[in-house]
């Protein structure tokens, strides 16, 4: 019995959180948040290693940035302000590794596909991104959301889910963040 008020309880505040905008934001999705998009050189499994860590590896400095940051538009501003940094930081992962081709990075408005976070569904659209192309960025790519924090929801197998009362807790807190026109699709028992 427990088990099914706990269940329903969750899916009514899913479906609220989708279908209301916070008053913290006010805006629709692909304004209310910062995505990273990083861009492998190839298809090389050397590569799209190098692809990830260069993305844990910015992840966790601008998580550090973003700390305290209540908006897109702040972390927005703040990753314009960090962009040359966040280019050396990959370039020092690359020649780390033993490679020297070109890193860019690039602040803006780009088309993303609909992409899936685990449960959390985002539509297709242009979003706010910070894009990072290695060498001649013509690998597979990598999507996650830097603000709100989703990159750590995005790097686990499992995403995000509310399979479990304790892994519920933890989602429904994070549900305070979840910006309208943002879907979270619930797995069946």
């Amino acid at each position: 019995m427990l088990k099914k008020i706990l269940t329903i309880t969750i899916v009514l505040c899913v479906t609220l959180a989708g279908s209301y905008t916070l008053m913290a934001w006010g805006q629709p999705l692909n304004k209310s948040v910062l995505r990273l998009h990083v861009i492998a050189n190839s298809d090389s499994p050397g590569d799209q290693a190098l692809k990830l860590e260069v993305k844990d590896r910015i992840v966790a400095h601008m998580g550090n940035e973003f700390t305290g940051v209540e908006s897109a538009e702040e972390a927005r501003s703040i990753a314009i302000s960090k962009q040359e940094e966040i280019k050396a930081l990959a370039e020092s992962v690359a020649a780390a590794r033993g490679y020297n081709y070109p890193v860019a990075v690039y602040v803006g408005e780009f088309d993303f596909p609909t992409k899936s976070y685990g449960n959390v569904v985002f539509p297709q659209g242009r979003y706010e991104a910070v894009r990072v192309v290695l060498g001649a960025g013509e690998g597979k790519n990598w999507w996650c959301v830097l603000f709100p924090p989703l990159c750590m929801v995005s790097s686990s197998d499992q995403g995000l889910s509310l399979n479990s009362p304790a892994e519920a807790q933890v989602s429904l807190k994070c549900l305070e963040l979840i910006p309208r026109g943002m879907r979270v699709k619930l797995s069946g028992n």
